[in-house]
């Protein structure tokens, strides 16, 4: 019953479209670009073929002084794993995150640990406002277990609530253990960014659910991180304050519609919404300085040689984050040739499209495999991992990119790790509050640096 309670007031909040806080600059219909170009640039002629297409957008610089309003939520594990240090610099860091936000933003504060608290409702900042979240933000304690479907619930409803189509409406989750109850938090994370709301994930320390922290940035349209040490979260939070007001476009969505006969195979490791002539991918918020790959695997027909061939059409548009009723759309075609010629197939390979997709499909694995593990089932990881570095390492024979042999030597040590007899850390116990990171075991940090490395690939950050 909360769970329906919680959509519905989801979908209430969204449809009154409250435009709260003062209006602010809008960004340029050139903030985005959209380009494209193909793995090869014939198909053989007289068969039907696979050929990868790659889809990229790209960011212009904007103008330092628009400032989108942001209507934030920060939701803070304060369960007992994060004793000590941890929390001690999560409200170090807390802090932190409210001196970078400006008056006129909005901040909501909520706990998690044996109960979910809101323990500064949203509010405008301002000089009283900043005052109480202080005292309330000092008053966090470590205790009990780890109630983050509840605590990620509130968060979201503390930013819907004071929904602002004008500006950033955004959830940070900071977790260190494995949730009481994940059932229902990947769809809580959906539904939020169907309602414009994105969730910036943020892993602690070595314990947390690395697989289930990052699909809910994802399905939300948000990002995820990785922070080893808690000494950085400060940090984390100050940047992602800056991401926040740097963003150049909501609401970003990538439609595909193929040519005659071809047929889209996948857009890897993304989810693709089937349309009456295509797919459609959400992307949620683009940050100035990203950059996004989509690989999108495609059958083509036969053609006879010579013939030239339609394959893609791409769209894409995006939403003004300080003027919602505007909406930026920028479009790109994609065509082949067919041929005969053996000489002509090779000499038509993108050395470029060709790494790029194998980055991003060794990613997609890594992450696949990691949940695998997660789930009890180390051995088909296993397997699966063997088959991803088999073909890896034959790419990088021909592949100079030090960040391909840096995520090859992840995926490598990811393997190690998984033939020790471990598996990813299902379950939160309690740490020394003066154990360091480096005491933590070897087998989960391989895991969360080879996650960490394979979702920034995937989502391009």
């Amino acid at each position: 019953m909360r769970r329906t309670l919680f959509f519905l007031c989801l979908a209430l909040f969204s449809s009154l479209a409250a435009c709260a806080g003062a209006q602010r600059h809008a960004r340029t219909p050139d903030a985005l670009s959209l380009g494209g170009d193909l793995a090869n640039r014939f198909v053989p002629a007289g068969a039907r073929s696979s050929l990868v297409a790659r889809i990229h957008l790209g960011t212009a610089a904007t103008d330092p002084s628009v400032h989108p309003p942001i209507n934030l939520a920060l939701v803070v594990d304060t369960s007992g794993s994060m004793e000590g240090r941890a929390m001690d610099d999560a409200r170090a860091a807390s802090l932190v995150l409210l001196d970078a936000l400006r008056d006129g933003d909005r901040l909501a504060v909520v706990t998690f640990d044996s109960r979910s608290e809101v323990i500064f409702p949203s509010a405008e900042l301002d000089a009283a406002h900043r005052a109480d979240a202080r005292r309330r933000i000092g008053a966090m304690r470590a205790r009990g277990t780890t109630d983050m479907a509840n605590g990620l619930r509130l968060g979201v409803e503390q930013v819907a609530a004071h929904l602002n189509t004008a500006g950033i409406n955004r959830v940070v989750l900071l977790g260190d253990g494995v949730p009481n109850e994940a059932a229902g938090i990947e769809a809580m994370a959906t539904s939020a960014g169907q309602h414009g709301i994105t969730i910036t994930a943020m892993g602690l320390g070595l314990e947390y659910n690395e697989t289930l922290m990052g699909a809910v940035a994802q399905r939300s349209g948000g990002h995820f991180h990785y922070i080893e040490d808690s000494a950085a979260v400060a940090t984390a939070f100050r940047t992602e304050v800056l991401r926040m007001e740097r963003v150049v476009a909501r609401n970003a969505v990538v439609t595909l519609n193929p040519g005659p006969d071809v047929q889209i195979e996948a857009v890897v490791g993304h989810e693709a919404t089937r349309t009456t002539t295509g797919v459609q991918v959400s992307l949620g918020e683009i940050t100035e300085g990203a950059t996004r790959d989509l690989i999108v695997r495609l059958s083509v027909p036969s053609h006879r040689a010579g013939s030239p061939v339609e394959l893609i059409d791409a769209r894409l548009a995006w939403n003004d984050p300080a003027s919602p009723s505007v909406r930026y759309e920028r479009d790109v075609f994609l065509g082949a040739h067919a041929t005969s010629d053996t000489a002509e197939i090779e000499g038509g390979r993108s050395a470029e499209v060709e790494a790029v997709a194998a980055q991003v499909t060794l990613a997609v694995g890594t992450v696949a495999a990691i949940r695998d593990a997660r789930n009890g089932n180390v051995e088909q990881a296993g397997a699966q991992l063997d088959q991803l570095l088999d073909s890896a390492r034959e790419v990088a024979q021909t592949r100079t990119s030090a960040a391909y042999h840096r995520q090859v030597s992840n995926v490598s040590s990811l393997r190690r790790a998984l033939a020790s007899g471990s598996r990813p850390s299902t379950a939160s116990p309690s740490r020394s509050a003066d154990a360091p990171a480096a005491s933590a075991p070897p087998t989960q940090a391989a895991v969360n640096s080879a996650h960490d490395e394979a979702l920034s690939v995937i989502d391009g950050y």
